[in-house]
Parts: C-alpha cells; sequence; structure tokens
C-alpha cells in the first residue's frame, strides 16, 4: 500500500485487517507515511562507508524476515526506488531492555540468521525475525541461549508482549553512496500472517 507504511495498515472504516489507530494532530487513519508528513532538517548524518545501529520494537511476533534500505529523500518512495540501494546486515544482531546497560537495563548480543538467495532485490540481504516462538501450553519454552533470562523465552501477541524489548542490528552505508539526504525504509514481512510492516525515517548521508 505505501513503501513507509499506512497508519493503522487499512483506508477508513476499520477493516478486517491491520492494526487498531488512534488519531492524532499528526495523522490519521489511512494515511501513507511517504505522503503525509512534512519534510523537516534530518538531524543525523551518516557517512557513506560506515556502520550504524537501528532497532526496531515488537508487539505481535508474526516470525517472517525483514530489511532495511535507503531511497533519495526527493522521491519517489516507491519499492523501485528503495529496492536500488538495499543495506547490508554487519556484526552482531542483539536484544536490548530497559535502554540497556548505561540505562539499567540490560543486552544480549548473537549471530543473526540471515538470506542472500532468492531474495528481492536480487543480491540483498534479509534477517530472520530472531524474537523466538512461544505457543502457550508448549512443554518447553524456547530460549535465546542457555544462560538467557526468562524474558528472552519469546512471545506470540501483545498480550505477552515486551514494551521495553528492542531488536538491534548493524547496517553498512554502502561506501561512494552520493551525499544528500535519503530516507531510511525498514520493510518486515510476516510469515504467519498476510502483513508487510513498514516504515521511514530521515537521514543525512555525507562523504
Amino acid at each position: 500500500m505505501d513503501s513507509c507504511g499506512v497508519a493503522g495498515g487499512h483506508q477508513p472504516p476499520n477493516g478486517g485487517f491491520g492494526g487498531i489507530y488512534v488519531n492524532t494532530t499528526h495523522a490519521k487513519l489511512g494515511d501513507h507515511g511517504s505522503k503525509v508528513l512534512p519534510k523537516f532538517p534530518t538531524g543525523v548524518n551518516w557517512k557513506a562507508g560506515s556502520d550504524y545501529e537501528v532497532t526496531w520494537s515488537i508487539e505481535a511476533n508474526h516470525a517472517g524476515g525483514y530489511l532495511y534500505r535507503l531511497a533519495p529523500a526527493g522521491g519517489p518512495l516507491t519499492e523501485e526506488q528503495f529496492n536500488k540501494i538495499p543495506l547490508e546486515f554487519v556484526g552482531l544482531q542483539g536484544f536490548r531492555w530497559g535502554g540497556g546497560p548505561s540505562n539499567g537495563g540490560s543486552e544480549l548480543f548473537f549471530a543473526g540468521t540471515y538470506v542472500e538467495d532468492g531474495t528481492l532485490p536480487v543480491g540483498s540481504k534479509w534477517s530472520l525475525n530472531p524474537v523466538p516462538r512461544f505457543d502457550h501450553g508448549a512443554a518447553q519454552k524456547p530460549k535465546c541461549n542457555e544462560t538467557a533470562t526468562e524474558r528472552c523465552t519469546g512471545m506470540i501477541d501483545g498480550s505477552n508482549a515486551q514494551p521495553d524489548l528492542e531488536i538491534v542490528d548493524r547496517i553498512r552505508i554502502p561506501l561512494g553512496l552520493e551525499p544528500g539526504d535519503y530516507v531510511l525504509g525498514w520493510r518486515w514481512d510476516c510469515e504467519e500472517s498476510n502483513q508487510i510492516w513498514a516504515s521511514c525515517s530521515d537521514v543525512t548521508i555525507v562523504s
């Protein structure tokens, strides 16, 4: 519907898919992220050829995989444009709770699972959603590793979501990318639902 997401995942009135969305002074149900949000200075400068941390949060765990990509902020912010600059995952993947150790929280890093064969765009690297699956009533709760705490046992939906959990990755900005204002696009293709979740952030690439 839109490469930067649609507020609520559908047009009004409420349909049988998408999520609950509460209208605010900034956006309303059905607004397209690539079209309605005003342009502001990004305040974020990323250097071409360098690596940067990105995070996302989850409420309903639908498995699947995700990737990050860039498109020039001048548009159009379409799948065709985003697919021209898929970003590579580098280093370790992680979970972070409560803002991490510097904020009184905690974090755990591990080797992520990535796929490059058969992906779109061709040659792009997708990451497996690393949140473990936890089915109620299962005899054994899956754990991140043998030493992980109980809150790393996984989740299914909002009823047992962990609101302070971030999924942490590092992405590499291509060396030689032309400086300028860009939009960082995040796309999650769910495995257990007919949903694609998307969001966008403004960044400035410097040489």
